[in-house]
């Protein structure tokens, strides 16, 4: 077994005996709470079921309805009714999390060192930016966040969504967890690495570049119009001007795309064969990027993403900075659940390592730069 393993597993005995004396009676006090949001729960699940069967019934056996306009009405407002049911229902889950966080987090973050909870971000957006992980983003949504020191180094962690916005909806270009670790000492080296895009990815992150690669198609087939099919001086005009009209916006793209990308150009290849698959990295100081991209570093880094049940993990190395942006949906840091009894350790256990993985990253650089 990895040595890692036997660390987590000591450190989650500790852990226990720290609840125990710490936590134990905080959770005590949450199970009333639970119970009250529970039973609330229950009673507004029961009415929205009511309400749905009653819709049924009534569609069904045709009395209420029997002209198509008022079937058409009522129709509507039954959805309007459960919909706003079905939000009612989860109101009791959001509370209860609140109230859980608001009572525990800081204490579960004290075994680390002083930390704050906080539903604001701790993460400033100048250094979002800064990482070159993101083309943009309008929008930015927080949910849970803390700040402190860890062995000298300062820690901020935020849950967030990053939109942009389109002209009917926003869309995320990042949904999951920011971790942003700051060291006594800058780095070398300025070093972006990404996951290997998809199409999906492609689009949110590197938009110009698409939108630049779109505007060159539209520029050929108008200048190819120009010479084969044009049959009158009006034509010929009208593809001349769409020809110059979307190569200059294809320009501007370009330019757009490459400042966005100036400050970390060359492209690193490590030994290590996993590593070239899953990621792309961009850095300005090659042997820099070599030193701190260890196997041992990228081995935890892998340990962050699984413990946040991540889809991908990009990072990015910048002035005395690491930012980590784990995409994952799922919500962090839930030390219970409102369907589950106050007392169970089950869930307190999962942020023990989640909480372990983000501070081994921590220990791994420093000693490294030592």
């Amino acid at each position: 077994m990895p040595k890692r393993n036997y660390e987590l597993a000591s450190l989650q005995q500790n852990f226990k005996s720290f609840y125990d004396a710490n936590l134990r009676r905080k959770y005590e006090q949450l199970e009333p709470a639970r119970q009250k949001y529970l039973g609330i729960f229950k009673t507004r699940f029961i009415i929205c079921a009511a309400i749905v069967l009653g819709v049924v019934f009534l569609c069904m056996n045709g009395t209420i309805c029997k002209q198509t306009y008022t079937a058409e009405w009522f129709f509507k407002l039954s959805i309007l009714v459960i919909v706003g049911m079905f939000y009612l229902c989860s109101l009791p889950f959001k509370d209860y999390r609140i109230d859980t966080k608001s009572l525990v987090m800081d204490k579960i973050l004290s075994f680390w060192g002083t930390f704050k909870y906080s539903v604001l971000s701790t993460i400033d957006d100048e250094d979002i930016k800064n990482s070159e992980l993101f083309a943009r983003y309008d929008k930015d949504k927080t949910d849970d966040s803390f700040s402190g020191m860890y062995n000298d180094t300062r820690i901020c962690v935020s849950e967030k969504n990053l939109l942009v916005k389109g002209n009917k909806n926003d869309y995320s270009v990042f949904r999951g967890v920011l971790i942003l670790l700051e060291f006594e000492k800058s780095f070398d080296c300025k070093t972006v690495v990404k996951h290997r895009w998809n199409l999906g990815s492609l689009w949110k992150n590197n938009f110009q570049l698409v939108l630049a690669l779109l505007m060159i198609v539209i520029a050929a087939v108008a200048l190819i119009q120009i010479f084969v099919m044009a049959e009158d001086a009006f034509e010929t005009a009208l593809f001349i001007y769409m020809f110059l009209f979307f190569a200059i916006i294809s320009v501007i793209c370009l330019l757009g795309f490459h400042k966005q990308r100036k400050k970390a150009t060359q492209q690193v290849k490590l030994e290590e064969i996993s590593f070239n698959k899953n990621w792309n990295v961009l850095t300005d100081n090659q042997v820099e990027a070599r030193y701190i991209l260890t196997p041992v570093f990228m081995e935890k880094i892998n340990e962050v993403k699984k413990l946040f049940y991540g889809k991908h993990i990009d990072f990015s190395f910048f002035d005395n900075k690491l930012l980590l942006a784990v995409h994952t949906r799922k919500n962090m840091f839930e030390t219970t659940t409102l369907l589950t009894p106050a007392l169970d350790y089950h869930k307190v256990r999962e942020v023990v390592s989640q909480l372990h993985s983000i501070f081994s990253v921590i220990d791994v650089l420093n000693s490294a730069r030592k």
